[in-house]
């Protein structure tokens, strides 16, 4: 049953007006404008995997709209006011969950006291983390890898409503360079498909929540993902079960532990989990090291960072080519004009990279 925004849009003008001290980097065309749901369910999402994990279970009852622009992950960016309004006026907004994307946190605060009628769905709710890492920690990357035990994987209650959060998810920690905390535990869950399926139940359920007239379609459309995100899992597995190394190493952030904590093999890395931290020269010492005794000849780079490390330690040590990785906080252009999603980028950047880096190819 769809709500009224009648409420909601005079709630939005003044939520608007407050946050117009706010500084935004906006499409040409705002949140705002692209509210045209035709009647169907107005969803609005603050993260690219949340929000393509929603229109795969939404189908045709819902319109999904990607809060950030496209090629900025979200990280450091502020929203303007029609960001606000679009939210406001919506009936669902989904994000990852608290701390890790702290505009995300202060909107969904909002709703709760502005507008609660706007229903907010954390992906995250009930997932089954893995401590954050450090630089060059690849030391548990593949502890307790536990072959095909999901973890979290679906079975858990959401609780009583969906504005909670899991108590394992989020004390906060200091020294993240880029200015806000993940907290202690590694929120980077969506690159483990078995993790990933209960984010799909979540927004399943949350979903059905708000519009329990479309309970079958999304049903339907979560269990043919959670068929989906099965073979991805194992395409992964197949693909890296004949490889000749058990190591990678990243010239960037640490997002990828739970790829190595899935597929057994070790991530070492030049910073931990934090997008925009800069490597030390000490990081860059002990990358030449991982480089010299384990016999690299790839570097893996984080897509949406700059290259110029993986490129100087290809130039000084005897790997020979970098090769791109991603956490998939966006999509590069050309990928949306493919029509890529979570599942292609997976498949086509994530999977080929680490089959050559792996020696799996």
């Amino acid at each position: 049953m769809m709500q009224s925004h009648t409420r909601r849009a005079v709630l939005a003008a003044g939520i608007a007006a407050a946050a117009t001290g706010l500084s935004g980097c906006l499409a040409e065309t705002s949140p705002a404008d692209q509210n045209q749901t035709d009647g169907r369910l107005d969803v609005q999402s603050s993260f690219f995997v949340a929000g393509d994990f929603t229109r795969r279970v939404a189908g045709d009852a819902a319109t999904v709209t990607d809060l950030v622009p496209f090629g900025q992950h979200g990280h450091g960016w502020e929203p303007g006011p029609d960001v606000q309004r679009a939210v406001v006026e919506s009936d669902v907004v989904v994000y990852v969950g608290e701390e890790f994307q702290p505009w995300a946190d202060n909107i969904v605060a909002n709703l709760e006291q502005d507008a609660p009628a706007v229903s907010a769905i954390p992906i995250r709710h009930g997932v089954d983390l893995l401590p954050a890492p450090g630089a060059n920690d690849g030391s548990d990357a593949h502890d307790g890898h536990d072959g095909h035990e999901t973890g979290g994987n679906g079975t858990e209650e959401h609780g009583e409503e969906h504005h909670e959060t899991n108590e394992d998810e989020s004390e906060a920690t200091e020294g993240d360079e880029d200015g806000h905390d993940h907290g202690v535990m590694d929120p980077h869950f969506w690159l483990d498909p078995t993790r990933a399926k209960q984010a799909v139940e979540n927004v399943r359920a949350g979903l059905t929540e708000v519009d329990a007239e479309s309970r079958d379609a999304y049903e339907t459309n979560a269990k043919s993902f959670a068929a989906d995100l099965d073979a991805l899992d194992t395409e992964f597995e197949e693909r890296l079960a004949d490889r000749t190394r058990d190591v990678v190493l990243v010239a960037g952030h640490n997002a990828f532990q739970y790829l190595g904590n899935r597929y057994d093999f070790e991530v070492h890395a030049l910073t931990g989990v934090a997008p925009d931290a800069t490597p030390s020269p000490k990081a860059v010492r002990e990358a030449q090291r991982v480089v010299e005794e384990h016999d690299l000849d790839h570097v893996l780079t984080p897509v949406f960072e700059s290259d110029r490390a993986a490129q100087q330690l290809v130039a000084e040590t005897d790997a020979t080519t970098v090769l791109p990785l991603t956490p998939i906080p966006t999509v590069k252009p050309e990928w949306a004009e493919r029509g890529w999603g979570y599942l292609d980028v997976m498949r086509e950047v994530n999977l080929d990279s680490l089959s050559t880096a792996l020696g799996a190819t």
